[in-house]
């Protein structure tokens, strides 16, 4: 066998190598690995804060005139420091059972700063029965480091679907989140932020473009 037929052949088996390693559509750790970063560098890892925003954009508000405390003040008045939120201050009425007017009360009302809207999740990526309208406030971005396993593809409610266990850790941490304030709200933040390996399992769905997370397919 000539050389120059010899480098045809290795030519020509790179190739089919390259053609094959490159099928999005192929169950293999390294599309199962773009499939799930593709889908955190979107969702993120994020936390609720507060509620459903009103007209006014206030997602959680306080009585102030000293008839009502609340222990979560401390911590909306934290993310006002760390300039997530802003406070507004204001009036509200003040009714009797049967709804009669008998005064004003003082409030204090707290919104998501411009510097707090940029760390929000999308409210076009929430889903779920159980959305309530409250705003995620997104931390860090989860990166796989692992594919640890993955279950052959099977079908499922007319998808073929693969179970894929990982491990991830987060990257791109703000660094309020290590904020006292935030690490005391949410007792497992600390450690979920400073650990290099997290265990966690993902379904993922094949489709016309090859494999995403579950969550993305209605």
């Amino acid at each position: 066998m000539t050389n120059s037929i010899k480098a045809i052949l290795l030519l020509s088996g790179a190739a089919l190598l390259s053609a094959c390693g490159d099928d999005p559509k192929a169950a293999n750790k390294a599309n199962f690995e773009k499939a799930l970063n593709a889908h955190y560098a979107q969702m993120k890892q994020c936390v609720k804060i507060g509620s459903k925003p009103n007209a006014d954009g206030i997602i959680q508000e306080f009585r102030t005139d000293g008839s009502m405390q609340d222990k979560q003040l401390p911590f909306y008045n934290r993310l006002v420091n760390l300039g997530l939120l802003e406070a507004v201050t204001y009036q509200k009425d003040m009714k009797n059972f049967s709804g009669q007017v008998t005064g004003k009360a003082d409030w204090v009302g707290y919104k998501f700063s411009n510097k707090g809207e940029s760390f929000l999740r999308p409210s076009s990526l929430e889903k779920g029965a159980f959305r309530t309208g409250a705003r995620q406030l997104c931390y860090g971005t989860p990166q796989v480091v692992e594919i640890v396993n993955f279950t052959e593809p099977a079908e499922a409610m007319g998808a073929k679907v693969s179970n894929v266990q990982y491990t991830y850790r987060l990257v791109d941490v703000a660094t309020w989140a290590s904020d006292p304030a935030l690490t005391n709200q949410f007792e497992w933040l600390s450690e979920r932020i400073s650990s290099g390996s997290i265990a966690k399992d993902d379904d993922l769905v094949l489709t016309s473009n090859g494999w995403v997370h579950h969550s993305i397919v209605k």
